[in-house]
């Protein structure tokens, strides 16, 4: 039995790695906060909160604006333009809106919301050494590059690179060889671009692309909607992460039940939907908080629970703080 070892990057992780980029930032929880986990849960909000005051938040607002009045479209808005690119035969009408599997590969544009997806099939494929493959890695990061330059992908809105190999290893028989395990092996690689406009991470927001070598692309996934401010967000103005400190601790104390936990923030764009899938009708600035349990040691090993991840609209008339006992999304009218 081949096991994958190494994918992509979860939610809760591309939030610490966001930010543990803007470590500095004062968009982002302070570097002291990494590997650190209590149960004071007042203590440890507060040493996560990010240290951003109310002139830097309206001075992002405004660049914020003015990147997004900046913004054209990508390159790819149809069918047609990604068989094109891609070289596939055209398939079905030019502007069909839903998944097209055409055998070989499955893939959708939304145009509007600039949602573009690819998924490649190819023959039963084979891993090789790391050995062999870090030849390859290269020639899959210059592939991964082009690509995202011929899609109009701004450099200047590319936040974060993360780039990693997809392992795998084959188990022995579990009769005649249990407890066998082959060598580790790679199967290609994925990178993830993350995304910000005017300086602030864009929530939802990205680049992922994955490659068997740097001849043969299997996966792209890419979602980056045109960024607009609401109109809460720009008529009742903002208010500072520090004025939701005591919700943020009722709700990190009520999910996190006397645990140990790491709490990571940070001030990202939150997309909200429009009820259409992937189609946000604008953004609001937010506070992303990302609950992170310490593993607790057992007789076989260690637990790890999986962690939690809300948001806090900062923008004044909005809920102090999304209640505990309603989902994360739940907002009030003046943010819709």
């Amino acid at each position: 039995m081949r096991t994958t070892l190494v994918n992509t990057l979860p939610g809760l992780a591309l939030l610490i790695t966001g930010v543990a980029v803007a470590a500095e930032s004062p968009l982002g929880s302070p570097a002291s906060i990494v590997g650190r986990y209590s149960a004071n849960y007042p203590e440890i909000v507060r040493a996560a909160l990010p240290k951003v005051d109310m002139a830097t938040l309206n001075r992002l607002l405004a660049d914020v604006k003015a990147a997004a009045a900046a913004e054209k479209p990508l390159a790819i808005t149809n069918l047609r333009q990604l068989e094109r690119t891609f070289g596939l035969r055209e398939r079905g009408k030019a502007d069909a809106s839903g998944f097209l599997d055409v055998g070989e590969a499955v893939y959708r544009v939304d145009g509007d919301g600039q949602r573009i997806y690819l998924a490649r099939r190819y023959p039963e494929l084979q891993p090789v050494s790391r050995q062999d493959f870090a030849r390859e890695l290269p020639a899959i990061r210059a592939a991964h590059q082009d690509l995202v330059e011929r899609l109009g992908i701004p450099r200047q809105e590319v936040f974060f690179i993360d780039v990693r190999e997809i392992l795998s290893e084959t188990d022995g028989h579990p009769e005649r060889e249990a407890g066998v395990k082959g060598e580790i092996q790679s199967e290609g690689a994925v990178t993830t671009m993350l995304r910000a406009v005017g300086g602030v991470l864009v929530e939802g927001s990205y680049v992922r692309l994955s490659s068997i070598d740097g001849k043969r692309l299997d996966l792209v996934d890419v979602r980056w909607p045109a960024v607009r401010l609401t109109a809460a967000a720009l008529k009742n103005g903002l208010r500072a992460p520090q004025e939701s400190i005591e919700s943020i601790t009722r709700r990190v104390a009520a999910d996190s039940k006397g645990q140990a936990v790491n709490v990571r923030m940070a001030v990202v764009l939150r997309p909200v939907q429009s009820g259409l899938p992937n189609r946000p009708t604008g953004f609001v600035p937010s506070l992303k908080v990302g609950i992170e349990p310490q593993s607790i040691k057992t007789e076989g090993g260690y637990r790890t629970d999986a962690g939690e991840i809300f948001f806090v609209d900062l923008v004044r008339g909005a809920p102090p703080f999304a209640d505990v006992s309603a989902p994360d999304k739940a907002q009030s009218p003046e943010v819709r």
